[in-house]
């Protein structure tokens, strides 16, 4: 049996039409919802629903991690599929994914996220893990004249893309799950990954399990200089787990230095050039215990 758990916040429209997307391309799939102490209307639909979706209702936003936690280890399925809110199910997308994980040395398997156009978003479909180079390559924009190229075939692949990512019970339960200091969202999945990698399992990119993506809800709730915050602090945090405090350490200065350009190179737009700055003040008064 596969689950899929959507982890909703705030996520307004995008939930019903994702979980209405489950009802009738992915039927016989245990749905679970689990709401962070959403405040908008995104949980009306469900009251008409006689049944084929369970909700679990948190009295507070635990985070995006936790919530996911909460919803495999209530699951009923071997296969659990983690889906964003703000992607659709199209037809055989998710048995496919669950075909993938037959074989018990692929713990773990991600679809090809497409966008409203039907093109492949590479910007998130698969990335290899983060180094020390490629936060480099981010910050100072290189990464925009050399980009990470997409296969278009099936393979084994470091990080699929978070929003749609199938892992066995089995797999979660070994590594007991998501890792809760990535609070409230962003690495969660890519440590995840991480971690599975460590311990020899296989993740596989399967392209024709195909998945609408619309993509940014969340950062519509946040602004830019939460995220900013948020991001590179779970960021650093990832490189202090896997790589040690003096990799973290180089990291938090490539951020602050990439973040200063940006507030610069944004010294026209008010805004954008303070939330910039402030972020990068932010992120270099992290005390080390935190980076």
């Amino acid at each position: 049996m596969i689950s899929v758990v959507i982890v909703n916040w705030n996520s307004g429209h995008f939930l019903e039409n994702c979980v209405r997307s489950l009802l009738q391309n992915a039927p016989g799939c245990e749905i679970i919802v689990v709401d962070n102490a959403s405040t908008d209307s995104s949980l009306r639909f469900a009251d008409a629903l006689k049944s084929g979706i369970v909700i679990h209702r948190n009295s507070r936003n635990t985070g995006f991690a936790a919530a996911n936690n909460i919803g495999w280890r209530a699951s009923k399925g071997s296969r659990i599929l983690f889906l964003n809110p703000d992607t659709e199910c199209l037809p055989g997308s998710v048995n496919h994914l669950g075909e993938a994980l037959a074989d018990e040395n692929v713990w773990a398997a991600g679809g090809q996220l497409v966008g409203p156009s039907g093109k492949p978003q590479t910007a998130f479909n698969v990335r290899p893990f983060p180094s020390i180079g490629r936060v480099a390559a981010e910050m100072f924009f290189i990464e925009k004249v050399l980009p990470y190229q997409l296969s278009a075939q099936e393979s084994d692949v470091d990080q699929p893309a978070g929003a749609c990512l199938m892992i066995s019970k089995t797999a979660l339960e070994r590594l007991e799950g998501f890792d809760e200091e990535f609070y409230p969202a962003w690495f969660e999945d890519v440590d995840l990954c991480r971690r599975i990698r460590n311990l020899g399992g296989r993740i596989r990119y399967e392209p024709a399990a195909r998945f609408l993506h619309h993509g940014g809800y969340s950062l519509g709730c946040l602004t830019k200089q939460d995220f900013l915050e948020i991001y590179h602090s779970n960021q650093i945090r990832y490189f202090r787990k896997h790589y040690g405090a003096g990799a973290a350490s180089h990291v938090k200065r490539l951020i602050v230095a990439g973040l200063m350009l940006r507030s610069a190179l944004s010294a026209a737009f008010p805004a954008s050039a303070g939330a910039f700055w402030k972020a990068a003040r932010h992120i270099s008064k992290l005390p080390e215990a935190a980076s």
